[in-house]
């Protein structure tokens, strides 16, 4: 899994709008002062509008403003709603994509990556970053020493593939 260059800028573009309490903002000030190149802000914004994330507003007082709540959005809903679904490995996402899923002795591994990385993204939000006062964590039970065996990944696979299903 990759943080894309598109997902970096799009965050830097929603931690301003943050910033900017509800005032709107223009692509290009936001961009100079971001260090996004403008064209590429541009696009950016236009995605963040057709998600809902931003709205935008033309002429001498408009500019982008920010539509979600920054205090229930996490960063993994900020990341997936720019680059889509993320995931360690393509097996551990598709269910059907690898016939060997059943018999790999690596999957189990790939599956408890994702759960961490999930569970890591979701568990802070954007305003707790933006005001410093959460920093992401790993959730006890990825501390224990049994985490990552095959039950456990598993068991823990049924309720992250419900929750996935429910979105």
């Amino acid at each position: 899994m990759e943080i894309t260059r598109r997902t970096d800028y799009a965050i830097r573009l929603i931690s301003a709008l943050v910033h900017a309490d509800g005032k709107p903002l223009s692509v290009r000030s936001v961009a100079e002062e971001y260090d996004v190149p403008y064209s590429f802000a541009r696009s950016i914004q236009h995605d963040l509008v057709l998600s809902g994330i931003i709205s935008s507003t033309r002429g001498a007082n408009g500019g982008m403003t920010l539509n979600i709540d920054p205090k229930k959005v996490t960063m993994l809903d900020l990341i997936e709603s720019v680059q889509g679904p993320i995931s360690v490995a393509i097996c551990a996402r598709n269910k059907d994509w690898c016939p060997r899923e059943k018999h790999c002795e690596f999957h189990h591994v790939w599956m408890g990556a994702d759960h961490l990385l999930h569970d890591y993204l979701q568990s802070v939000t954007l305003q707790d970053l933006i005001d410093g006062v959460k920093s992401p964590h790993i959730s006890e039970e990825f501390t224990r020493k049994d985490a990552f065996t095959p039950e456990n990944i598993k068991a823990r696979s049924c309720d992250f593939c419900n929750k996935q299903h429910d979105k």
